[in-house]
């Protein structure tokens, strides 16, 4: 298609341009996806068990909302407030506990599978 007027092109470029911040909200979500469920495969679960009845750690993983600050796009990936307080005990260890640095191990294994979605996503 051949562009004839500035007015035409730039109605493209603007066109254009729409659609590329589509992509990078839409590669920033899936990123962030990968990674919630990576994070969710490396949260160690007890061996003792929790007889609370209660979901353990790995089930309370969550992801907020687009952040489009300063024109970056951005998505938090952690876990809930329910039991997100207790998750950097394991991470990083006590004075009884060796640290197990599973949110690090997660983010290392999903980097490449996060980068292929990104190229994946934002592909014209």
């Amino acid at each position: 298609m051949a562009v004839t007027g500035e007015a035409e092109l730039i109605a493209n470029l603007q066109k254009l341009e729409k659609t590329e911040e589509k992509k990078a909200r839409q590669a920033t979500r899936d990123g962030a996806q990968v990674f919630q469920d990576k994070l969710k495969q490396y949260t160690p679960v007890a061996k003792t068990g929790d007889h609370s009845g209660k979901p353990p750690l790995k089930d309370h993983t969550k992801h907020g909302n687009l952040k489009t600050a300063g024109g970056d796009y951005s998505v938090d990936v952690g876990y809930d407030k329910d039991k997100g307080w207790i998750a950097h005990f394991p991470n990083s260890g006590t004075s009884k506990q060796h640290p197990q640095h599973f949110i690090e191990k997660a983010q290392n294994a999903s980097k490449k599978e996060i980068l292929a979605k990104y190229i994946e996503d934002l592909q014209v």
